[in-house]
């Protein structure tokens, strides 16, 4: 059974403000608790029940567990559903600490790409832009106010691990304009009324800005961009989903970014 004072935390950290001021989030899955030790993710203490070890893999990963000396809580099946927030947790559920990163804790290099999210709403889209930046090389990924949380356990899952292994960093437009401006980082813009992205040329480090889900990337994001570039498409299709759309854009730009 989980002790009262752990399941007031994992009750309270369901909500951003309460992981933001604990500095924790919820790891749900074998896979992903694969990647949270591989990445040596700092974690407060882990949920196991028996499904975990209904096969090798769970047995092994509940053994990496121990010998890593994690604080495991068995309980019931049941029990540890309560406070997942999917619907099939496998058997394991962690506490973590939250990676909290800067803009000084990105790598940056000639050939820097990094990953702008202009209010992005829906976690699944923001978990599938984690992982599709880490896929294209990204150096960084940046939250600008109004983005969904990049610890909600949606946007978690959907980054497949991915959320552990680029730094993610939380700031405000006017202190990232600053910041790129000082590092000579191009500003690029996705808007459909842009130009081709399969047409641009080899470029130095960049920054791609992909923004809200209905309404886009702000004007005056738009306003201070050196380009806007877009996905263009043949069919009868309106537009693209934004994680859709801004993966191709990380693959296009990954192509072009010139040799550091």
């Amino acid at each position: 059974m989980v002790t009262r004072s752990r399941e007031k935390l994992l009750r309270r950290i369901a909500h951003r403000k309460a992981r933001h001021r604990e500095g924790l989030f919820v790891v749900e899955g074998i896979r992903a608790t694969e990647e949270a030790l591989e990445a040596g993710l700092g974690i407060e203490f882990a949920l196991c029940s028996a499904a975990l070890e209904e096969t090798a893999r769970g047995r092994s990963l509940a053994a990496r567990l121990s010998a890593a000396a994690v604080a495991m809580e068995r309980v019931e099946d049941g029990e540890l559903a309560r406070f997942a927030d999917s619907e099939t947790p496998q058997g394991i559920l962690l506490v973590c600490e939250q990676l909290r990163r800067s803009l000084a804790d990105i790598p940056l290099s000639p050939a820097a790409m990094l990953l702008v999210c202009d209010g992005v709403q829906d976690p699944g889209n923001l978990g599938t832009l984690v992982r599709s930046a880490v896929a294209f090389g990204a150096a960084g990924v940046v939250a600008l106010e109004g983005t969904v949380d990049a610890w909600n356990p949606k946007a978690v899952r959907a980054s497949a691990g991915a959320a552990f292994r680029v730094p993610i960093v939380v700031e405000r437009w006017e202190a990232l304009y600053r910041w790129l401006a000082e590092r000579g980082i191009e500003l690029l813009v996705a808007d459909a009324a842009g130009e081709d992205a399969a047409s641009l040329r080899r470029r130095g480090a960049v920054a791609l800005v992909v923004g809200n889900e209905g309404a886009g990337v702000r004007p005056e994001i738009k306003a201070a961009s050196a380009l806007r570039i877009a996905v263009p498409m043949r069919g009868s299709v309106e537009s693209l989903n934004v994680a859709a759309a801004g993966s191709i854009l990380l693959y296009e730009l990954s192509r072009r970014l010139r040799d550091a």
